[in-house]
Formats: structure tokens, sequence, C-alpha cells
């Protein structure tokens, strides 16, 4: 089926989910080989569990400074050129005839910078489901201010997911507090997003040692605003943890770091093999 965009649709897949007690698995992306991968995993999942029009969540970064994913999804190191290559790729791996037209596939525009991607959201809004607009850099009262003016930007166009604080990199949670339920509720009220991204103690960049998920603060957080929370950093989460996210609240959880970790010791795994 053709890529889910427009926001009701959008909406609805959401309220599905959370109907069934499911969060939303959103995946990373930074070449067409992981693209189709994640393709293609939704589609063995729905095969093997005998499930049709299984949702899943393609996501990239454009020029977010940590991780500028769409950079480097071509060799060209464009940003656009990398949106609309990653848009071309989906909408190929969809179309009829292809074992992926039955999936649910939205695209996401994950960590939208407020100036350097400004660019860029317009011409994302005609193709993602969802785009997550992060001013976490600025004072909270600022980014409310910018991210409620997104917000009426883009109404009827696409979806916004607001960033209410900046996700801590790898050993940095020492000394950043985690957002309180208060803080949570007044920024998705005051600034009329469809998702939020609170700190609840994930870590991206995961580390070895695992992050600390605090899941009575997001309970506390759904009590106010609903399931509308979405976990980024999930990648420094025990296996343990993941069962017990939707029943918190979590709405979404974004994927990346083991990619690159899992999918870098299978190359090297088979490296090895082959030298043997």
């Amino acid at each position: 089926m053709p890529l889910i965009s427009d926001p009701q649709q959008v909406a609805a897949v959401y309220a599905r989910a959370a109907d069934c007690g499911l969060c939303l698995a959103n995946f990373c992306t930074a070449n067409p080989y992981t693209t189709e991968a994640i393709l293609r995993s939704a589609y063995e999942f729905g095969q093997e569990h005998g499930l049709q029009a299984v949702p899943i969540v393609v996501s990239a970064t454009a020029n977010y400074p940590i991780e500028p994913q769409l950079v480097s999804y071509t060799h060209l190191k464009n940003a656009a050129l990398g949106l609309k290559a990653l848009v071309d790729d989906v909408n190929l791996m969809v179309a009829p005839g292809s074992p992926y037209a039955d999936l649910q596939v939205m695209l996401h525009f994950d960590h939208g910078q407020p100036e350097a991607d400004e660019s860029l959201f317009d011409w994302a809004a005609e193709y993602c489901a969802t785009i997550m607009y992060d001013a976490s850099d600025w004072p909270m009262a600022e980014n409310i201010e910018k991210t409620r003016r997104f917000v009426e930007r883009m109404r009827g166009r696409t979806l916004v997911e607001g960033a209410v604080a900046e996700i801590a990199q790898a050993v940095e949670h020492a000394n950043v507090p985690l957002t309180e339920p208060e803080e949570a509720e007044r920024f998705y009220r005051e600034t009329g997003v469809f998702l939020i991204v609170p700190d609840l103690g994930t870590e991206h960049r995961a580390t070895a040692t695992a992050a600390h998920y605090d899941g009575d603060r997001a309970r506390a957080i759904t009590a106010r605003i609903g399931k509308r929370i979405v976990l980024h950093g999930s990648s420094s989460l025990p296996d343990a943890d993941l069962p017990r996210l939707a029943s918190d609240g979590i709405a979404k959880i974004n994927v990346w770091t083991v990619f690159e970790r899992v999918g870098g010791q299978a190359v090297a795994r088979y490296m090895l093999s082959e030298l043997a």
C-alpha cells in the first residue's frame, strides 16, 4: 500500500496500536540497505505470526549534528538528496507487486533542527507521517513557543513530535535531571504536539552498561496526557524492559544504535570466518 502520511490516517494507526496494547517500532536508517532490511524484517515478522498490514515506522535524521543520517544516505553527502532518495526507495519497495506492499509504512523525520533543517521541513511534510521538531537546546519557554509555532505551520499536513528535553548521550545522565510529569504535561498542552519525547533515563549512543529507564515516570506522564510518549534511546535498555513499555504508555520506540552494534558484530564475524 502507499506510504501513510495523511494525519488522520497516521493518528488512526497510532490509536489502533494503543488499543491493542502495543507501541510502534521506529527503526532509523542511514542507507538503502538498512531501509530494505527494516521492511524485510517487518514483512517476515508478519509472515511468522500470521499478521496482515504490519505497521512500521522508518525514520532518519537530516542535519542533526550527532548523527546526520540523511547526509550519509547517499555518497553525495547532501541531506535534501538523502531525503528524496529515502522517499523514492520506500515508495518503490511498497509498490504493487512487492512483497512489502501489504505493510503499513510511515516515514518519520527525526530530530528536525529548527535552523539547520528549515529548508527541508515543507518538503518532508508532503511524505512524512510525523516530524520531530527538536528545540530542546532552547530554554523551556522558548522551546514551547518555537514548537507551538511549528505545530501551527504543519497543521493538516503532518503530525509533530516535540522534544520536552534533550536525551542525554552515553554516560551523561549523572548530572541530567529527568523530565517531571508536570513539565511534560505543560509542554504537551501548550504546544499542541501529537507526541512528546521526555527524558526517562535512556541514552543515545548506548554504552555497554544499561541505562535506568524510569517506568514509574512514564506512567505518571501517561496519566496526565494519555499514550503520547516516544522513547528515544531504546537500545540502552535490557531486553527484559521491552515488553512493559506499551503498558507504561509508550506510543513509539526509536531504534538505531543496536543496528550499528549488532550489524558491525555480524560483519566482523563474517570476515573472521572467511579469513579463518
